[in-house]
């Protein structure tokens, strides 16, 4: 089980470590005070309402966003003190709404991701690509033009492409947005097999356990909660912050319960919410 963890740890390398992470806009605050280690390896989901700060977040965890106050640390090195590229060859970036061109043929699209490394054309970077296309079950796919792909399928030509960039940490934002039940299911089983790092901003927690082996909860731009998904997403929490139920539930050849989310009601079967545990993390303040 991997640990996001708030206190500061000896990073080792490649994992992402935020320290006191604070943003501003137009004056007012945006992130407050962030904490997070994220070892390598690690699958986070960071779950919280609308215009809580998750995508700000990522964009402040893939350095396109500077912080006005903290820092983020790659590997321990202060991601601010790295260029452009060297950044592109640790991190990629997915984000829910990408931009492609629709006569680029497939394998095109994703060769893009060898920008970084200049080898679009090389050897080495061929077969890179050719990788990543396999991986993401786009192999059969690749001669064809991106605007005759699926939803689905373009999203998974977004992940090859970040894929290409040999990434150590992958960060997607809402990367299930606008599909259909099978092809969520399917792009997230397809996550946990990337053997990378991936954090990715979600807006529906009933994806979560599916996905993650940890979850940030952020409310105003503060973190409210980290931890194991079932341990986190409580009924309290998930009333207080998004204004649901949650209950968990049996299934047959499941070794855990499953959660699931209604909106509040009367009636609610006892026994099916846990209780907050002890030691759950509370908001980090500096």
């Amino acid at each position: 089980m991997h640990d996001v963890m708030s206190p500061n740890p000896a990073p080792a390398p490649f994992d992402l470590v935020l320290q006191g992470v604070s943003l501003r806009r137009a004056g007012a605050p945006v992130l407050s005070e962030v904490h997070l280690h994220v070892p390598f390896g690690a699958h986070v989901a960071v779950v919280g309402p609308n215009g809580s700060g998750k995508t700000t977040l990522l964009q402040v965890m893939a350095g396109r966003l500077a912080p006005h106050g903290g820092r983020v640390l790659l590997g321990g090195h202060n991601l601010a003190s790295l260029s452009g590229p060297q950044r592109a060859r640790q991190l990629a970036v997915v984000h829910q709404h990408e931009q492609v061109h629709g006569q680029l043929r497939v394998r095109d699209y994703v060769a893009l991701g060898r920008t970084p490394h200049g080898d679009m054309h090389r050897e080495q970077g061929a077969a890179v690509v050719q990788s990543a296309l396999q991986r993401c079950r786009l192999h059969a796919s690749q001669d064809r033009q991106m605007r005759t792909l699926s939803g689905g399928e373009q999203q998974r030509a977004a992940i090859a492409r970040a894929l290409a960039q040999e990434p150590r940490i992958l960060l997607l934002d809402e990367p299930t947005n606008h599909l259909d039940l099978r092809t969520r299911a399917d792009m997230l089983d397809l996550l946990t097999e990337l053997g990378v790092t991936v954090v990715a901003a979600l807006h529906e927690l009933s994806l979560v356990q599916r996905f993650a082996h940890q979850v940030v909860v952020i409310g105003a731009g503060r973190v409210v909660a980290q931890g194991v998904p079932s341990e986190v997403l409580t009924q309290e929490l998930v009333r207080g912050h998004f204004e649901m139920d949650v209950f968990y539930l049996p299934l047959p050849h499941r070794e855990h319960e499953i959660a699931v989310f209604e909106s509040p009601q009367s009636g609610k079967p006892e026994g099916r919410v846990p209780a907050s545990p002890p030691g759950l993390s509370s908001p980090v303040s500096g």
